[in-house]
């Protein structure tokens, strides 16, 4: 493994080999800016905070599960979060080829790692953050974690929750469980019906005119958050549509980051 400095490490989440195979082969492909598609070798990019204030957070980037978004919805993060003595690791993960555990397995696994090294990056609370169906990814680890290894907090960006006809975003659910699923796997993958008492608190921000993943899917799990008495902020912002990550663009950014910003100093 190697050791963390100053600056971005790649560290290879499983250097002994992956637990199970999505089925993918051949080199990893460039499908647009900041888009890399055909992964099957999950990478753990960190960026540790030279002053860290003892959070650090790990990022899911979009992509539909037809690639992964390392750039405007990961690595672009990095200053802004590192400004902030946090911590931050962009996580490129398997893309799961209609394997639905696949994605579950490299989120827990970088978990387990940056727990391992909390003493070496001067971690006390460590978050899962997702945008899209990174959101899925990162929402499944809050839910679903392994003994022990329960994030701290979760931060979502326009998230996939739900599975369901209408609501989820077609072409991730059918990478992540294959043309055809039935009534019982779509329900058990809806993770809107895993929130409990013992979920860690959430921020999500999204925009309501997101014509690829309805809003519904923000306000199912705020709900569900609200129902099992888990602190949540919500921010609802008029106008963005969806993928908006880290740029400039997205004329609401100063906003949302600000309350990003008073929300995590809010949990130290």
């Amino acid at each position: 493994m190697e050791e963390f400095g100053s600056i971005c490490r790649e560290v290879l989440l499983w250097p002994e080999g992956v637990p199970s195979s999505n089925g993918l082969s051949g080199a990893e492909q460039t499908l647009g800016p900041g888009l890399i598609g055909n992964v099957s070798v999950p990478v753990l990019y960190v960026y540790p905070a030279s002053q860290p204030c003892g959070q650090a957070v790990i990022l899911c980037p979009g992509g539909g599960f037809r690639g992964v978004a390392v750039e405007h919805e990961g690595r672009a993060f990095a200053s802004w979060f590192n400004e902030r003595g946090i911590t931050l690791a962009v996580l490129k993960y398997r893309l799961p080829n209609g394997r639905r555990e696949i994605p579950g397995e490299d989120i827990r696994r970088a978990v387990r790692l940056l727990e391992e090294r909390s003493g070496e990056l001067r971690i006390r609370s460590l978050g899962v953050m997702g945008a899209s169906i990174g959101g899925y990814v990162a929402a499944s680890a809050a839910l679903f974690p392994e003994t022990g290894m329960r994030p701290d907090f979760q931060i979502l960006l326009y998230p996939v929750i739900s599975m369901r006809d209408g609501l989820t975003h077609l072409p991730s659910r059918e990478r992540l469980m294959g043309p055809h699923p039935s009534g019982d796997e779509i329900a058990a993958c809806s993770l809107d019906r895993y929130v409990s008492p013992e979920t860690p608190a959430a921020f999500i921000a999204l925009a309501g005119d997101d014509q690829a993943v309805t809003p519904e899917n923000s306000l199912l799990y705020y709900r569900a958050l609200m129902d099992n008495r888990v602190p949540a902020s919500l921010h609802i912002y008029p106008e963005g549509g969806h993928g908006f990550g880290f740029s400039d663009t997205f004329r609401y950014k100063r906003q949302w980051l600000a309350e990003l910003e008073k929300w995590l100093d809010g949990l130290r």
